[in-house]
């Protein structure tokens, strides 16, 4: 396989980072670096340069300070276009693209305005409005994989014998997020009077009834749907991941009793036909010892150590929210998204390697951006979010993209208000096996 020699003034784990998941995890193509010219000049295959001038007239991207430096630091962005693509860092002339897009990609793919100051919502989220790709309209776009698409159009002109040799990886993966298996069931006489009054307050009597019919054992529980779920499943090819929350009931983690046998079987018996692992909780993101007594709990009832997590209610900031996780090998997370938007929080849809800015290092944690979430779907109607949901499925510019969204075990409740999103949902699921 044909490699691409980069030869830079400074190789730094910023450069090797960020130039190794554009080549090799986006589109397929080995790449080495050198800092010695006699080296460069004497490679015959594929090579350019990424340094603050030409060294003659090879393939030449100038190169932002970025890569080279540590730590973090604010300065002002200014976004413009290449060939209709948002972009930012702009070089000079001499530049064979006319902006440094390997300081641009490690820039969205760090998310490094994370680490500066921000403000943060009541569970100490950055918000959406904060980030780059909201502000100036580009969120919905995967930009690294498009920029990374049109860098090789103009690239293999100057060397036709290089290809892209990366397959396809599984195209689709939907996350169900099991936050409470019931709705009424299983849960305390204060927790049910408290949802009785709030359904009474808003003139809610159909689900006052709802409530009633099933605690009194007339009604199947609506959110204990997993049957349906594993029924529905069978009939794809797709492998859909569950992820439940199991930790003590607070204020922002509702969910059912770690201690409820039902729930335990519950757990089980998913596990035992579809991948499954653990929600984690508000508590567990911030204290590393919650987080174990969560995950070994976890683990002992699917009898199987679990590689890949998600966070109840979202990340708060990447630095923040993997903090503890980084510790443990091959893990891969799902949470990489926004609670309240569409589109793309890293500005990629290819699976990536989390980049440690406080410690300057590149981990071994997988990073799955999740495109939607359920809690921003319902912002519109159900054909629209799904139709929305299969555009940006459809305009994903490499096969190493993956597509991923996730709804709650809610989406398969059967009254009539939730009628239109499941079947939506069916559909979307059924029109890509």
């Amino acid at each position: 396989m044909i490699m691409v020699l980069v030869y830079t003034h400074k190789i730094t784990s910023r450069l090797r980072y960020t130039f190794k998941h554009f080549f090799e995890s986006v589109l397929g193509i080995p790449i080495d670096f050198t800092t010695k010219l006699e080296v460069f000049i004497a490679y015959s295959g594929p090579k350019m340069s990424y340094t603050r001038a030409p060294l003659g007239n090879e393939f030449f991207v100038s190169s932002n300070s970025l890569l080279f430096e540590q730590g973090v630091k604010g300065f002002d962005i200014e976004v413009s276009k290449w060939d209709g693509i948002p972009c930012f860092y702009e070089c000079d002339q001499n530049s064979m693209i006319p902006f440094d897009v390997f300081a641009s990609s490690f820039f969205l793919m760090s998310r490094y305005e994370e680490y500066l100051p921000h403000v943060k919502d009541e569970l100490g989220r950055f918000t959406s409005d904060q980030s780059l790709a909201v502000q100036h309209n580009f969120l919905e776009l995967p930009v690294v994989d498009l920029w990374a698409k049109r860098f090789f159009e103009i690239f293999e002109k100057k060397f036709p014998e290089l290809k892209s040799n990366k397959s396809s990886l599984n195209l689709l993966i939907p996350i169900i997020d099991v936050v409470s298996p019931f709705k009424y069931k299983h849960k305390s006489f204060l927790r049910n009077l408290a949802q009785a009054f709030l359904n009474i307050s808003e003139f809610k009597f159909w689900i006052i009834l709802e409530q009633i019919m099933v605690l009194l054992g007339f009604w199947k529980d609506p959110w204990n749907n997993f049957d349906d779920f594993h029924s529905f499943f069978k009939k794809t090819k797709l492998k859909p991941r569950f992820f439940f929350l199991f930790s003590k009931i607070t204020y922002y983690d509702q969910g059912i009793s770690v201690y409820n046998s039902r729930f335990h079987s519950i757990i089980k018996s998913v596990a035992d036909y579809h991948k499954s692992s653990l929600l984690i909780s508000t508590e567990a993101r911030r204290k590393a010892r919650i987080f174990k007594t969560e995950l070994e709990r976890f683990e002992k009832i699917i009898h199987r150590n679990t590689k890949f997590l998600r966070f109840n209610s979202g990340l708060t900031s990447v630095f923040d929210s993997y903090r503890n996780v980084l510790g443990m090998e091959d893990m891969e997370d799902y949470s990489l998204g926004y609670h309240d938007k569409i589109g793309y929080r890293a500005s990629t849809a290819v699976p990536f390697r989390f980049y440690d800015l406080e410690n300057e290092v590149e981990t071994g944690l997988v990073l799955y951006a999740v495109v939607a979430g359920e809690e921003a779907l319902r912002k519109i109607d159900a054909h629209s979010a799904f139709h929305k949901l299969k555009q940006l499925k459809d305009e994903i510019p490499t096969p190493t993209g993956v597509h991923v969204f996730s709804v709650s075990n809610a989406i398969f409740s059967s009254n009539n208000k939730n009628k239109s999103w499941k079947q939506a949902y069916k559909n979307y699921i059924l029109s890509y096996d």
